[in-house]
């Protein structure tokens, strides 16, 4: 869910190397591997490269309160002038699956419900909610006051026209219908009274319609015009698209009779700025120029090796943020396709690549290595595998030589019975694991013996690859989520249907213990069973290696001190712009 610029010549490696980590809101260390009860076979292999070694772990990424909760009123006016590396292209969100509609559909769509800090769901559009004793139902009584900027009454009616759309939408609906799977039908009990019918319990229901990919969209659009909802959504949110240039630029205007923004922001009435634009600048060194000389006061998109330089000026404000969900992984494997299939490869592939080298050069010391399958401030993570798949190049060789594959040829890569250990890496050029990063994996697992070979496709013919399951190794991704249900979507082999570049079981493990423990982990109303189940899940992921987790979802940030009140919205940990205004020029010179 998310796209960065980088060069695709291989000397970029030697200009960002040896950068050191700075103002991480975490620096984790790395430890040795340990063997587990799925690997015991490989205790005699592993041997004392694999003895762990006593360390402090990270620690979980905190945020102040004021980062969440509007702290003083603003002043209204100004237009606020933004840019990005790119824009998204629709205002879609039941379509769509691009990273930068996280924040971008924020401002205009609402949810039914919001996020504490903590991860608990708060009223939003929806004002209470109730759940069956059996978990299957849970009905929503809505707020009476809202309406879509088309002058469409927010209902209950609405709410179960935008969960039919979504339904209906099948596999074309990768994340939005993905979150309402347990959904069956739902009923409008009355006026403003909604009920969600499931086909199990589904604890995780609340926290996944807190995403922006549920907000909603007017039924009157839905039914009379489908077609413009991309370019001209009509939604229920602080602000309304009124020009529109689709991956270019967009124009929002604000609703002067907003009244409903989440009582957690503690934000009355309509958005404070007049308007906002969003402008698409590829270019890294464009977008930092243009703010620094101020024709836009905010980037979305903070340029990596920018982070220094944009700490520095005294005129920004710059925030290294960390999402919770899924963190960024490098490779994901084919599992029922050579040599993937063997999890001693994937094993040695894993604990090949010394992630702390890669995420270094990658991101200018920005991001933080990751060796385990949940982001660190994700509800349900625990740290105790931090360590499992760390970087050990002994370790990978011992493995290796266990599984047979003892022969090496004249460039080093690996064979038995006259067969190379060799395996493909699709790529388009378009990677959410960027080139530079793609070529340093490439040589660290070259120098245990296996070969990966970058095969280019156009990214048009890549998700019909996916979905055939024709690759032996795709790149990562990276997904947003308050829940550690998160690990069914991407783990679970139920998921292979909705398959995609990003995400939902590209690695097509289809173990049957793991699907067992995601399974009954999102079905269970027990919060402690829940936390059990999911910390067992998260061991095994370590086990079975499906993908090789690289660095934590980090979103960056950078803005004009003349904008104040950008707050951060609790499910992604991106900007949202409710509250956000523009001081004058001459009043942040004085603050200096």
């Amino acid at each position: 869910m998310d796209s960065w610029r980088s060069s695709n010549d291989a000397t970029s490696l030697a200009r960002v190397f040896a950068v050191p980590l700075h103002n991480h809101p975490t620096k984790g260390t790395c430890m040795r591997p340990r063997t587990t009860h799925l690997l015991a076979a490989l205790i005699l292999a592993f041997g004392a490269a694999g003895a762990a070694v006593a360390q402090a772990g990270p620690a979980v990424p905190t945020y102040p309160a004021s980062d969440y909760i509007q702290q003083a009123p603003g002043r209204p006016g100004g237009v606020l002038v933004t840019s990005a590396s790119y824009e998204a292209g629709s205002f879609d969100i039941h379509k769509l699956h691009a990273g930068n509609l996280l924040w971008q559909s924020r401002l205009v769509f609402d949810s039914l419900v919001y996020l504490d800090s903590a991860g608990a769901a708060m009223p939003w559009l929806a004002k209470s909610w109730t759940v069956s004793p059996d978990g299957r139902v849970v009905t929503f009584r809505l707020r009476e006051d809202v309406t879509f900027s088309d002058g469409t009454r927010f209902d209950a009616e609405a709410v179960r026209i935008n969960f039919e759309r979504i339904k209906k939408l099948g596999t074309q609906s990768r994340i939005a219908a993905a979150y309402l799977s347990p959904y069956v039908e739902g009923v409008a009990v009355d006026t403003y009274t909604f009920e969600a019918r499931l086909d199990a319990p589904y604890p995780a229901f609340l926290s996944f319609l807190a995403q922006t990919w549920l907000g909603f969209i007017s039924p009157r659009q839905i039914s009379g015009d489908p077609a413009s909802i991309g370019e001209r959504p009509v939604g229920t949110g602080p602000f309304v698209v009124t020009e529109y240039a689709p991956g270019k630029r967009a124009v929002l205007a604000r609703r002067a009779d907003y009244a409903w923004a989440p009582d957690y922001l503690r934000h009355a009435g309509p958005a404070y700025l007049d308007g906002i634009v969003i402008e698409a600048v590829p270019d890294d060194a464009a977008r930092t120029a243009s703010l620094q000389q101020g024709r836009h006061q905010l980037t979305f998109e903070a340029p990596l090796t920018d982070g220094q330089r944009l700490r520095a000026d005294p005129g920004l404000v710059f925030y290294n943020r960390v999402r919770p969900g899924s963190p960024m992984r490098s490779l994901a494997f084919n599992t029922a396709r050579f040599p993937f299939d063997d999890v001693r490869i994937r094993r040695a592939a894993a604990i090949a690549i010394d992630r702390e080298r890669v995420t270094r050069e990658l991101s200018a010391g920005e991001f933080i290595a990751k060796a385990d399958y949940l982001g660190t401030n994700t509800p349900g993570y625990v740290d105790t595998y931090r360590h499992v798949l760390a970087y050990d190049p002994a370790g990978a060789a011992a493995l290796l030589d266990q599984a047979g594959w003892t022969e090496r040829d004249r460039d080093g890569i690996r064979s038995k019975g006259g067969r190379r250990l060799s395996a493909e890496l699709l790529t388009t050029g378009d990677e959410r694991t960027p080139p530079a990063s793609v070529l340093a994996i490439q040589s660290g697992l070259k120098a245990v013996g296996i070969e990966l070979r970058l095969k280019p496709v156009a990214g048009a013919d890549l998700p019909a690859a996916v979905r055939a399951g024709a690759y032996d190794a795709l790149t990562g991704g990276w997904w947003s989520a308050a829940t550690p249900d998160v690990l069914f979507l991407l783990y679970h082999s139920s998921q292979t249907a909705r398959q995609n570049t990003f995400g939902q079981d590209t690695g097509r493990i289809a173990d049957p213990v793991l699907d067992d423990l995601l399974l009954r982990a999102r079905r269970s109303r027990d919060a402690n069973e829940r936390d059990a189940l999911y910390r067992q899940a998260q061991k095994l992921l370590t086990e079975l290696v499906p993908v090789v987790p690289l660095h934590e979802s980090h979103h960056l940030v950078a803005y004009s001190r003349q904008l104040k009140g950008v707050l951060f919205d609790t499910t992604h940990n991106t900007p949202i712009l409710t509250g956000a205004w523009l001081a004058p020029a001459e009043e942040v010179a004085k603050e200096r």
